[in-house]
């Protein structure tokens, strides 16, 4: 029987790259001849049209905490067919739009496993699939039980792959969280080093190259009791899994008006400096903006509340806020420099680090956030300076991290001899439209596929 290696996506434009390197990858180590099977999702399944029926019936689709309950064959789909749903803007505003992508998402998803436990006869022996805080994380689930090789990527990692050794149905979050790490003296200065330059210089970050920060005179606000962080409201929802909230807008709603129940506290609600972003991503942006506009009619008349709705750099902030304020975040990276600078901070376990790390005042449901949020500052703790500087060292120090050498856009920047930036603002039409040579492609492929780590999990 022919060999396959399962993907996700067309060979086309910037997974040409990482599809053929991921083959390349596999074929060297394994010493294999694979050829290449395209996942392709069917249309219609009488089953699937049951299950959806069932649902409506049950109203499972018509309550907060049900819709994200409902399995399909023993999968919890609900973890990705709800971020689907809200990458429609109009989900949000219009409930008869969210029951449309409710219906249609779900059924997508339920086809997704369908297929997939069609492709039994067929011998695959790794697969590269994206995007795996949607509807590919069910791929993910699947194919990882499998015991194969799954290749993919994800902030804060490049391009990576996992093995379950044991047969265990592993999720998006389990591939790409940072674990803690037997972090040496020197590697701590490093990541001590690298957060105080990113304090100093933010432009390192990728996504705010292109973003013109706003240097505007902010008087002292020492009467600030908490400070939070937004994040981009469409895209990537529950991309760390799911915590209570079905998306970061419904998060970002709950977290003020309990913070508005005590009288006292005073707040600031701080833009994600990206819904300013001019070039990258475009689409995303402009629905962000509007639904933070909308946050902002909401609560502009609130008198203990302060709305920063222009690119303001964390730092410029920070250093007018007293210490005793409480930094409040989902799960960005923002946070990070606040607890380098010594501030206390309340974060979700569903983000970008394992919550084995000892960092922030973290919460896994609802109720766990109530009783963060209800602390003052003396009931919180301080971050682990180690563990902090373990995970800014694998964030920023990292040689295949998104900072670093071997990350797969640096290796084609370095080879086509275009910029980082503009690679990375133009990433998804660029390789589209350049022509590349068959001898330069190759060397780009190999260079890529050397620098892949495959890590197996228990």
């Amino acid at each position: 029987m022919i060999q396959k290696f399962l993907i996700s996506r067309d060979l086309r434009g910037p997974y040409k790259f990482l599809i053929d390197s991921s083959k390349n990858h596999l074929e060297k180590k394994y010493n294999l001849n694979l050829e290449y099977h395209k996942f392709q999702n069917i249309n219609f399944n009488y089953k699937c049209i049951i299950f959806i029926l069932k649902n409506i019936i049950n109203l499972k689709f018509f309550s907060k905490k049900k819709i994200m309950e409902i399995k399909y064959k023993n999968f919890n789909i609900s973890r990705y067919a709800v971020p689907e749903i809200y990458k429609n803007y109009y989900s949000y505003l219009n409930p008869f739009v969210f029951y449309f992508e409710c219906i249609k998402n779900f059924y997508y998803s339920a086809l997704t496993l369908e297929k997939a436990f069609n492709s039994k006869n067929i011998k695959i022996k790794g697969a590269f699939i994206d995007h795996g805080m949607y509807r590919n994380g069910i791929l993910i689930e699947y194919y990882s039980k499998l015991n194969i090789p799954i290749y993919t990527m994800g902030y804060p990692k490049g391009l990576f792959a996992i093995k379950s050794i044991n047969k265990r149905k592993l999720k998006y979050e389990d591939l790409i969280n940072l674990r803690k790490s037997r972090l040496n003296s020197i590697n701590f200065n490093k990541g001590k080093n690298a957060i105080n330059k990113v304090i100093s210089k933010t432009e390192i970050i990728p996504w705010m190259k292109g973003i013109k920060f706003k240097n505007k005179k902010l008087d002292k606000l020492n009467f600030v009791t908490h400070l939070i962080y937004t994040h981009a409201f469409t895209d990537a929802q529950m991309v760390y899994g799911y915590d209570g909230f079905r998306n970061v807008l419904e998060w970002l709603d709950f977290t003020i008006n309990q913070l508005l129940i005590d009288k006292n506290n005073k707040i600031i609600i701080k833009a994600h400096p990206t819904f300013f972003h001019k070039k990258f991503p475009t689409h995303n942006a402009v629905i962000d903006q509007k639904l933070f506009n909308k946050l902002n009619e909401k609560y502009i008349n609130n008198k203990r509340i302060i709305i920063i709705k222009y690119p303001i750099k964390n730092n410029d902030l920070l250093k007018r806020l007293n210490k005793k304020t409480i930094l409040i975040s989902h799960h960005g990276s923002a946070i990070l420099e606040g607890l380098h600078l010594g501030f206390k901070c309340i974060a979700s376990t569903k983000t970008f680090w394992d919550k084995k790390f000892k960092v922030t005042n973290d919460w896994s449901n609802i109720n766990q956030y109530k009783l963060q949020l209800k602390k003052n500052w003396s009931e919180l703790n301080f971050c682990n300076k180690r563990d902090l500087y373990d995970i800014c060292y694998q964030l920023f120090c990292d040689n295949y991290s998104l900072y670093g050498k071997k990350y797969w856009q640096q290796i084609v920047s370095e080879e086509l001899k275009i910029s980082r930036r503009f690679l990375y603002e133009n990433s998804a039409d660029i390789f589209y439209k350049i022509k590349i040579k068959d001898k330069v492609m190759n060397k780009i492929i190999n260079k890529i596929s050397k620098t892949i780590l495959l890590a197996n999990i228990n």
